[in-house]
Formats: C-alpha cells, structure tokens, sequence
C-alpha cells in the first residue's frame, strides 16, 4: 500500500487534497480506518467528495488524520484516524449524502 504520513492539524487536509491530485483513481472508494479498534468505515462517495467526508469525521470523532494511503487490493483511498469519541460506528457502510453519513 502506497502511504503518506500527514502533518497533524489543518494542514493535513491540504496534504490529502494534493495527495489526491497525485494519485487520481476516479472508481477509487474511501476507507476511514479507525486506528483505536483496527475497524474501517467504507463510504460511498464521489471522487469530489472525499476530503469533505474526511473533515466531516474528524470534526466528529475530535481528530485529524494521521495518514493517507491507496490500496491498490481494494481499489480504495485509506485514511487512518483514531476515532477518539467512538460517534462512528466500525465496521460499517456509509452513503454520503447532503453532507452526512448515512
């Protein structure tokens, strides 16, 4: 897996977004990984709504990312965040839609 380390604080979303830029894979999915419980949050999503769902759930579980990764296995952009307030429930599939997950 092809992975980056990101700058903690604001920062860091400008980093996925030029991560992004750099490896465009238009049918790639999103996986928020939850690195307490070693569990991943698949979201069904745009390419364009990527780094929107990735603030949206740090706002949500009070952290930011701490890397971003391209596994090429499942053809997915893999985020890892400590989902330090537990609002998310992993394993789990998400829709995203009108700016939340479903």
């Amino acid at each position: 897996m092809l992975q980056m380390r990101l700058t903690y604080g604001k920062k860091g979303f400008q980093e996925i977004r030029n991560f992004l830029k750099k490896n465009y894979f238009e049918t790639y999915t999103l996986s928020i990984f939850d690195t307490i419980k070693a569990s991943t949050i698949e979201v069904v999503c745009t390419f364009d709504e990527i780094v929107d769902v990735i603030v949206y759930v740090s706002h949500v579980e009070h952290d930011f990312p701490a890397w971003i990764g391209v596994n090429e296995l499942s053809n997915s952009y893999v985020v890892g965040l400590a989902f330090t307030r537990g609002r998310l429930r992993t394993p789990s599939v998400c829709k995203w839609q009108n700016n939340m997950l479903l």
